[in-house]
């Protein structure tokens, strides 16, 4: 780990989990952008497909104090930077109006051009990925490359979005995706999520099926069974605390969800090996 007063820290660690662990987070506010294996992906706040061996994700993160459970065989590798608020704000306003979107809105994993050159300038600085020791001059100046990155595919998305006349729906659906990851282990209500965006159901639910093809309710409810699956591979914890820190008060009703997405019953899932 390098911790670089002021402008943030850079981490890497390769993890082979040999038992099943709870693991313990304490964040800071901030822009992470993190090249990870599909286990440790998986803990992060992030939407996007991955691939069999991870992806690149950029994601905001704010204050948290969170306990994850590890499973046993899980591999949690991952090189990641995090840039301090602070620093961010010393970008110029174009920049730091990007920047300050990037870090409120929705974690995505990077399209396959923008995941090499950034997993290329975060891997050069650590010897457990191929790269070598780096002083504090070269990790500043790998975390200022690798932010131009993150901040021009950002900023040439929108405006694709906005040539094309998308871009107020683009945004109002990258929010709705960060509400719900954000409030997995809660109730959430359509109407909840719209006036928490500031608009109104019927708007909010036309733009996010519009945007992606599916309906809010439906992504929602994907949205807790993909976490309930990474839950459930922890053999320490019960289907109903599994149901309950993804947004289901009763085991019962979770179960419903789960074999209406899945077509079996968690505990079935879980037996399986799945």
């Amino acid at each position: 780990m390098y911790p670089i007063p002021g402008v943030g820290a850079f981490t890497s660690h390769r993890i082979l989990v040999k038992r099943d662990l709870p693991f313990h987070e304490r964040g800071v506010p901030g822009l992470c952008i993190g090249a990870l294996s599909r286990d440790s992906l998986a803990l992060c706040p992030v939407s996007g497909a991955s691939g069999a061996s991870g992806g690149v994700a950029v994601f905001g993160q704010g204050v948290c104090d969170r306990s994850y459970p590890l499973r046993a065989g899980s591999v949690q590798n991952a090189v990641s930077m995090t840039l301090l608020p602070e620093w961010l704000e010393r970008l110029d306003d174009a920049r730091r109006a990007v920047a300050r979107e990037l870090v409120e809105g929705v974690g995505e994993t990077c399209p396959s051009e923008v995941a090499v050159s950034l997993d290329g300038l975060l891997r050069a600085l650590t010897p457990l990925f191929g790269g070598r020791i780096a002083g504090e001059r070269d990790v500043v100046l790998q975390a200022l490359r690798a932010l131009e990155v993150a901040l021009d595919w950002h900023a040439e998305r929108e405006r694709a979005e906005e040539a094309a006349g998308t871009l107020a729906q683009a945004r109002l659906v990258r929010a709705a995706r960060h509400h719900v990851a954000q409030h997995l282990d809660a109730p959430l209500s359509l109407d909840a999520l719209a006036r928490d965006l500031l608009t109104s159901r019927s708007r909010l639910c036309a733009a996010f099926r519009a945007e992606t093809g599916e309906s809010l309710g439906a992504y929602i409810a994907r949205a807790r069974v993909e976490r309930a699956e990474q839950l459930l591979r922890v053999g320490s914890l019960s289907v109903g605390e599994v149901a309950r820190a993804v947004g289901y008060p009763r085991a019962s009703s979770f179960t419903v969800a789960f074999e209406r997405i899945r077509g079996c019953s968690p505990s079935a899932w879980r037996a399986a090996g799945a």
